[in-house]
């Protein structure tokens, strides 16, 4: 769609003036504001109403019928994004704090990306989401078996603790009948961590103990293994597949789209259901590319998965991959009503990215 240069400008000057104020945008007020008569020169009510009423047979904006003015659609979202939006610098003061609210190195991937929800809610004001790798995709790092005090006399208490590639940490303790062996404890450690470090999780899900054991001959060995095996298929089991960080759904009550009690309700029902949001970010925020990417996506109202869910159409989400080493491990966005201050959320994003790849590079 190819609009005139003035046409560009009136359309940001209603979606920018409608996303302060939350009401419709009339000729009147346009006519009587000086910054937009610097932009634009200085026209008549009927003029700025005559070009108000063809960007709305234009589809870009639309008539709430209670109001003489007008409010932007998705469509009008969607060219001042993809157009007209000028995404303003960080402010050093915003990079700061980045660095301050998210650790590094940190505990582990899902600390992190709380960490990097929590700032990205306190900075843009509305809620944050971020899905963690799905299990199925993530690999191996690390086991180790440790002695802890047992919680009996006679017996003996191991911890046994995964890493993996995504920084998925997991713990199990276990009792076993006598104290191990340190060179028996090694031995198994060596065994589980040659036969699973850099398989995938969904691969190590299908290896079953027999075929990989022939090596361990020494019974008590044998069986000590084994024990630690079922455990680490336990763990993955449990991990599940994707899982989705969510953080600041108290910022939606600030918003008048959500004054209503019952779009209240249905928005905290769509954040608080895993699988509908995590299709939703891993089918508007591309994942499968080879490399980072730099930019943000934006996906506007009717535009996003689900669309026929009853709070979707309300948001807009502002998302970018996150990951490490060059490898994509999963998304981080913010979820605001399609009236949000698009420039700032596009703004924030690359930053959080990069300060995530430098956090999940030390883990």
């Amino acid at each position: 769609m190819q609009l005139r240069s003035r046409q560009k400008l009136i359309l940001a000057a209603v979606i920018e003036r409608y996303v302060a104020g939350a009401e419709p945008v009339g000729s009147s007020a346009l006519a009587k504001d000086q910054h937009f008569a610097a932009q634009v020169g200085q026209l008549s009510s009927a003029t700025i109403r005559n070009e108000l009423a063809e960007l709305e047979d234009l589809g870009l904006l639309r008539h709430p019928h209670t109001s003489a003015g007008r409010v932007p659609t998705d469509a009008g979202y969607r060219i001042y994004v993809d157009e007209m939006l000028r995404p303003r610098p960080l402010p050093p003061t915003e990079r700061a704090q980045l660095d301050a609210w998210i650790s590094a190195p940190p505990a582990s991937l899902e600390d992190t990306l709380r960490e990097a929800t929590v700032a990205l809610a306190r900075l843009t004001g509305y809620p944050a989401v971020a899905s963690l790798p799905a299990a199925r995709r993530d690999t191996m790092r690390q086991v180790q078996i440790n002695p802890v005090p047992a919680s009996r006399p006679g017996g003996a208490r191991l911890i046994l603790v995964l890493v993996t590639g995504a920084g998925r940490i997991d713990h199990r303790m276990f009792e076993v009948e006598s104290d191990v062996p340190v060179g028996r404890l090694n031995t198994v450690v060596n065994f589980l961590n040659d036969q699973l470090g850099g398989h995938s999780l969904g691969a190590i899900r299908a290896l079953q103990f027999e075929a990989v054991s022939a090596g361990l001959h020494d019974a008590e060995t044998l069986n000590l293994a084994r024990r630690a095996w079922e455990l680490v298929r336990q763990s993955i089991v449990d991990a599940g597949d994707e899982k989705i960080v969510v953080q600041g759904l108290i910022t939606l009550l600030n918003e008048p789209e959500f004054s209503d009690i019952g779009h209240a309700r249905s928005a905290m029902q769509l954040f608080d259901d895993q699988d509908v949001m995590s299709d939703l970010l891993r089918a508007s925020v591309p994942t499968d590319s080879m490399a980072l990417p730099t930019t943000s996506t934006v996906v506007i109202g009717h535009e996003l998965p689900y669309a026929n869910h009853p709070a979707i159409e309300r948001f807009s989400l502002v998302g970018v991959a996150y990951g490490a080493g060059g490898e994509v491990l999963g998304t981080v966005g913010v979820m605001g009503p399609t009236r949000m201050k698009y420039a700032d959320a596009v703004s924030i994003m690359p930053a959080l990215a990069a300060r995530l790849r430098h956090c999940l590079e030390t883990l």
